[in-house]
């Protein structure tokens, strides 16, 4: 659950139809009128329709982690007990003997590896060509590369799958190299979806102002629009962060003899928790700006 990006991503989507379309009329939302009407005021009690309405929700969602957790610490002469209860002595052997198994160490570089060097290629190229797709959407030309971009979207991995295996082995590329191109263009659909209705959000006169300041198309961008486009690079950045990492389809069609972390990773609940670490650091750092650069370009004032 933690390392998934779909669960994420539909938790702030979700959370965000909450917050706008409560003050809509016209639309009737069961789970903000039960929120507003167990609400309580500055100064109030919570009622107990407020914990009816949050325990359950959220012993849905903390029994899986809770699950985890008592599993990452059991020690072997625990699996008898009751799969709920918790261990009788909280060990640290299960993820020290991941760490001791061949092979952790040079799986764990590999997906650094792939995942930073993606990331950086991803950021650096990514906002920019969003940035000038918007703007020029009355361009015949970049109103077709838009929608090539966005045609990705709609196109299932598992049919490009095969022809993507002998593509990469007539180019030489079933390597470490190849993972991470194909890592880079896979990412391409969906951030230049979002990252182009940010910009489109930015007003125009921005630029129409810089470019009187004697501002050229680059400099605009790089001092004026990059600063402005913080939340949704962020977003972005999180969202390819767990997809990378996360990612074993792709590991798994082009590499044959080197193993990433999620390929590496079989069973074992103390493998899947160090697996863990990074996503959770980077969502923990970049959470403030994820609902606001999820939902930016979605409204026009």
């Amino acid at each position: 659950l933690l390392c998934g990006r779909s669960h994420l991503f539909s938790f702030v989507l979700i959370k965000k139809c909450f917050c706008y379309m409560k003050g809509r009329k016209g639309y009737p939302l069961f789970p903000y009128t039960v929120w507003k009407k167990t609400r309580c005021r500055k100064g109030e009690k919570p009622s107990v329709g407020t914990y009816a309405a949050i325990l359950p929700m959220a012993a849905v969602i903390l029994f899986p982690f809770y699950l985890f957790v008592v599993g990452v610490f059991k020690r072997p002469s625990d699996e008898r007990r009751f799969f709920m209860a918790p261990p009788a002595v909280w060990s640290m052997d299960n993820i020290l003997h991941v760490m001791q198994r061949k092979g952790f160490w040079s799986a764990l570089e590999l997906s650094l590896t792939v995942t930073l060097i993606s990331m950086a290629v991803i950021l650096a190229v990514q906002p920019l060509l969003a940035y000038f797709l918007s703007r020029n959407q009355g361009k015949r030309f970049f109103r077709l590369a838009y929608y090539w971009f966005i045609l990705g979207i709609f196109l299932p991995f598992q049919v490009v799958m095969l022809p993507l295996v002998f593509l990469c082995k007539q180019l030489g590329m079933l390597n470490v190299p190849g993972l991470i191109v194909l890592t880079i263009v896979f990412a391409f659909p969906i951030n230049i979806f979002l990252m182009t209705g940010f910009v489109k959000s930015v007003p125009r006169s921005i630029d129409e102002a810089a470019i009187m300041d004697g501002c050229g198309p680059l400099r605009t961008f790089y001092q004026i629009i990059l600063p402005m486009m913080k939340p949704i690079v962020v977003t972005v950045a999180v969202l390819s962060t767990l997809t990378i990492w996360n990612d074993s389809t792709i590991a798994r069609m082009l590499l044959w003899r080197e193993k990433t972390l999620p390929l590496y990773v079989t069973s074992s609940f103390a493998a899947c928790a160090l697996m863990m670490i990074l996503p959770l650091v980077v969502y923990l750092f970049g959470q403030k700006y994820m609902t606001k650069g999820l939902s930016a370009g979605a409204l026009k004032d």
